[in-house]
């Protein structure tokens, strides 16, 4: 079949991913991005068995392996140390892991191979809008355009622009409790291995992720990504209060953080993140295509952001690369094909994070005492445990079922 003219929208996670694999397919792909210095925005991430499925489709698994951590479960304790979770991968299935990697390190992955494709970089480039989304055509803020491309991805985020401005019917409310991230040394590697939690009702919420190692620096110590959820109207008063008054705050929540808290000098160590619950009723306007957090966005409760994204670029290409034919009516045919896999997935997960996330993250105190109650004893019982681990480990393929496994300890993608 003949190679497409692709257009992809954001260097991010999505992005990068869409643009290695259609570029390795053959097509003739140009990314753009509106900074001039592409580069990683938050702290680390969790890679569950799908997103680290998809990296292994895309070559990458080894080096994120090399970079980071191995997470083999999540702990959660109330600050009187009564367990909320309590989970292991392997109890699901033998060799499952999660791998937590500091976000800059999945960045120069993504970044590294796609220098090494053809793929056209256009830098420094701000989007005003696209046109002719039949055959889609870049509006440039300076007055230019680029253009038309057969299939035109948007991956530029949970906040993005064009997805207000071109999306089918969508919604994307900003959730009131973001977050601040700071990414640490833990050298005697305190935190290695789980992801843990530290919470009080509904109201306080710490965490302490293994994120491996920076890149290009292999001697370097290995790090934890802390983080804290406040309320996005609390942050600036939060930064007014001071650093210090910060940590003091969450060594008396969790004592275990006061080494790691030391190495927080600054408050130019904490990036602060906003969230959006996405919702699109297509994902796609003619052949403009939204992709990763700009299609389904969540809160953070349940990690699977990375994760979504680089599903979603493999499935794209995916079924691309099978369509039936040059023609148009094959190229939409294609891309109808790729949500139809997808959305089980994302909609169940966004739906699940809809309902988790309050009992995490919001004013309704009752709610953290349910949990208190309910969510520690549901880790013991095999039914609710390996449904819960389903989740954690982004293999449900929506809210019945999960994908197969297969004896790596990764899930068998339909795609």
């Amino acid at each position: 079949m003949a190679p497409l003219a692709i257009g992809v929208v954001g260097c991010g996670v999505a992005g990068q991913a869409a643009a290695i694999l259609a570029a390795g397919d053959g097509h003739d792909v140009t990314l753009f991005e509106r900074f001039p210095t592409p580069r990683p925005v938050g702290a680390g991430l969790l890679l569950q068995a799908t997103g680290q499925r998809a990296l292994q489709r895309l070559g990458l698994l080894d080096g994120a392996r090399a970079l980071g951590e191995r997470i083999d479960g999540i702990d959660a304790h109330t600050r009187r140390g009564r367990v909320v979770l309590h989970l292991r991968y392997e109890t699901l299935a033998p060799g499952m892991a999660g791998l937590g990697i500091h976000r800059g390190a999945l960045f120069q992955l993504l970044h590294d191979r796609l220098r090494a494709t053809p793929t056209r970089l256009e830098l420094g480039v701000e989007i005003a809008g696209i046109e002719e989304t039949a055959r889609p055509r870049l509006r440039l803020a300076d007055g230019g355009a680029r253009g038309p491309f057969d299939v035109l991805l948007v991956a530029d985020g949970a906040h993005s622009a064009l997805r207000a401005a071109h999306a089918p019917r969508h919604a994307a409310r900003l959730y009131p409790w973001g977050c601040l991230w700071a990414t640490v040394p833990d050298p005697e590697g305190r935190f290695a291995g789980r992801l843990r939690q530290r919470v009080r009702d509904t109201r306080v919420m710490l965490g302490a992720l293994p994120v491996g190692r920076r890149p290009g620096d292999p001697a370097a110590a290995r790090e934890v990504t802390l983080f804290w959820s406040l309320p996005v109207a609390a942050m600036d008063a939060c930064r007014a209060r001071g650093l210090d008054a910060l940590k003091a705050d969450m060594r008396a929540e969790w004592p275990d953080l006061a080494g790691p808290l030391e190495r927080v000098a600054s408050f130019d160590q904490l990036s602060m993140a906003t969230y959006r619950d996405v919702r699109l009723s297509r994902w796609r306007a003619g052949r403009a295509v939204f992709i990763g957090d700009a299609a389904h966005g969540t809160s953070p409760q349940l990690g699977q952001g990375a994760n979504m994204a680089l599903l979603d670029a493999l499935a794209l290409t995916t079924a691309l690369r099978q369509r039936d034919g040059d023609g148009e009516a094959a190229i939409d045919a294609a891309l109808d094909r790729a949500e139809a896999w997808r959305r089980p997935h994302t909609d169940a997960f966004g739906r699940i994070s809809q309902m988790l996330t309050p009992f995490y993250q919001s004013r309704l105190t009752p709610l953290g005492w349910a949990r208190d109650l309910a969510f520690g004893p549901f880790c013991a019982l095999p039914p609710t445990r390996n449904l819960m681990l389903s989740v954690l480990g982004g293999v449900r393929r929506g809210w019945i079922g999960r994908f197969p496994m297969a004896a790596d300890g990764m899930p068998e993608l339909p795609y």
